[in-house]
């Protein structure tokens, strides 16, 4: 007898947002610091660990740009983990943040969508962690407006639909790796692909409405 095969994890591509989805839940967000999150990563692509250690002094204003560093001093629970490659040789100190890759370190541009809400929020604020204390909290924040707005909604999820948004922009696919700061360029190049199939499942629905 043998057991039954699990599914296959979903792709985060099977999971990105369609724009009416985003309207929906944009409608249903409560507060600056909802939107903040939701935007926020909506916007930049960045992954959670990223977004929650984002501080002011990663933003040149002047270039209109976000630099995420080779790492940064934090104190929080989750960076006095030390943590070690296979061989048992430490790749982060405690008390360390280092982005997940070394293609993470990249610059993102800051786009009209969050220009605001950024300058707003850090007028007054050092560091996101001030008011999102950790990716936990952060989780927990996105679960709320998932069950507000009845939709389907994880960290991962936004940032593949930045990187949909930046395909329906002509964004090419040496563009969209550097933004998301993928190691590869088969996984831009599969939300290239992505949004061509979501144009044309406009176009048909369009054309069906117009019969």
């Amino acid at each position: 007898m043998s057991w039954p095969k699990s599914k296959p994890k979903p792709k985060t591509k099977d999971h990105v947002l369609e724009d009416l989805t985003i309207n929906k839940i944009k409608n249903v967000i409560e507060s600056k610091l909802e939107a903040l999150l939701f935007l926020g990563l909506l916007y930049t692509g960045m992954r959670i660990s990223e977004f929650v250690h984002f501080r002011r002094d990663w933003i040149n204003w002047e270039k209109g740009l976000i630099f995420i560093p080779k790492r940064q001093v934090c104190r929080c629970f989750e960076c006095k983990r030390v943590l070690r490659n296979r061989k048992g040789e430490v790749t982060k100190p405690s008390g360390v943040w280092k982005p997940k890759t070394h293609e993470a370190v990249r610059p993102i541009p800051i786009l009209p969508e969050v220009e605001e809400l950024f300058r707003d929020y850090f007028k007054s604020h050092r560091a996101i962690m001030e008011v999102i204390a950790s990716r936990v909290y952060a989780w927990m924040m996105l679960k709320k407006i998932e069950k507000n707005a009845n939709v389907k909604l994880f960290p991962h999820m936004l940032r593949g639909t930045f990187a949909t948004l930046l395909a329906d922009k002509d964004f090419d696919a040496i563009e969209i790796k550097e933004i998301l700061g993928w190691k590869s360029f088969e996984t831009a190049e599969e939300y290239i692909h992505l949004s061509g199939s979501r144009v044309l499942k406009a176009v048909k629905e369009k054309w069906k409405r117009s019969e």
